[in-house]
């Protein structure tokens, strides 16, 4: 149909009709997305969050994925809201900053608001301006609103951050300039955090020899017959030595040069084991059987190392049976075992996955129906 020949009068009456087909549609779209977020079905169709769903599969902006996210949610607490969007009373982006400022003062104030309250305050707002919306609420609740971080990409790949610190937060960054100015000694803010985000991703994935060595000491302080004993004697050292040269295969660490002095079999006297009785004497050239972990302590636990290993470049794993698309986030990332140690899996690496946090326990909870 061709808009131009319409008489004025029809073209606004035919406008009139599609906003209001329009508010009807937002109306539904919002109970859609509600029953999604409860029922979590993004998780399954391996996105991370409701507003990578509604951003990356369904081509929304940013901003108005999250705005469709806080009516959504809004919608479930307070079911009239979904009459007034569809009146035209209240519109997306004052639900939006409503939500966001009623979670700030409930975090300021250290009290939830109820949904009754809530509802009164809508109405307020109804048939507002959107700075007459943020004067009712900065009146009504008593709280400045936050400015959202804001990042501005460029066509040489720099990005420039805009972002707001609390006074608590930026005495803290002040401090921290302060205790690093040798290492980054430039007064530029990039120059900081790039040197403080190195030093971070370092902690958090570097595996230093001491943490290798202490994680094969505890390893074998767990077997049986060396509960809780000093690794002191010859065979003790044979034994960690065998046992961690035996795990190398699982480990991409175990390139390090071990820190255990390499000590003949031959020259291992015999001993004696924790429960009395004399050990086997182990010919000349064979080495000691490797000692058996104690299954009942603590099964689930995985070495820090090697949970270090696994995350130094990892992302979610988690793929969708149907489509085949995999996560990949990199945000709240956990290690998970792919078979259950309930069901008789180990924490051996080639059972270990990493998992974002949404994912991990969607895997582990049977979903909302």
């Amino acid at each position: 149909m061709t808009l131009i020949n319409l008489t004025d009068a029809s073209l606004v009456d035919r406008f009139q009709k599609l906003v209001r087909t329009e508010r009807k549609i937002t109306h539904l779209i919002l109970e859609c997305i509600a029953e999604i977020d409860r029922r979590q079905l993004y998780l399954d169709k391996a996105f991370p969050s409701l507003f990578e769903y509604l951003t990356q599969a369904h081509g929304y902006s940013a901003g108005a994925a999250q705005r469709r996210i806080s009516a959504a949610r809004l919608l479930k607490e307070v079911p009239q809201v979904a009459a007034k969007i569809e009146a035209g009373q209240i519109n997306l982006s004052q639900i939006a900053l409503t939500v966001q400022t009623i979670k700030q003062a409930e975090k300021q104030f250290s009290e939830k608001m109820d949904s009754e309250a809530k509802l009164e305050l809508l109405e307020k707002l109804e048939a507002k301006s959107f700075v007459e919306t943020q004067q009712i609420l900065r009146q009504e609740l008593k709280v400045d609103f936050n400015v959202p971080d804001r990042a501005q990409h460029h066509a040489d790949g720099s990005v420039t951050l805009t972002i707001t610190f609390s006074r608590e937060q930026y005495a803290d960054w002040v401090k921290a300039g302060e205790l690093a100015s040798h290492a980054a000694p430039t007064e530029k803010a990039a120059e900081l955090a790039h040197y403080l985000a190195k030093k971070e991703i370092a902690r958090r994935t570097d595996i230093s020899r001491r943490g290798l060595r202490s994680a094969r000491r505890s390893k074998l302080c767990k077997t049986e017959g060396l509960e809780g004993a000093a690794v002191k004697s010859p065979r003790a050292i044979a034994q960690l030595k065998s046992a961690s040269e035996s795990e190398a295969h699982l480990c991409d660490f175990a390139n390090h040069d071990s820190d255990v002095a390499r000590v003949s079999e031959s020259e291992v006297p015999p001993t004696h084991s924790s429960s009395g009785a004399p050990s086997v004497d182990v010919p000349s050239g064979r080495r000691p059987p490797l000692p058996r972990p104690n299954p009942s302590r603590h099964p689930r636990q995985i070495p820090p190392s090697l949970r270090k290993s696994l995350l130094r470049h990892a992302a979610c794993r988690y793929r969708d049976p149907r489509s085949g698309k995999i996560c990949g986030s990199r945000r709240y990332l956990q290690i998970d075992h792919i078979h259950p140690i309930s069901d008789g899996g180990t924490s051996a690496p080639a059972n270990l996955q990493p998992l974002c946090g949404a994912h991990n326990r969607w895997r582990s909870a049977p979903p909302p129906r």
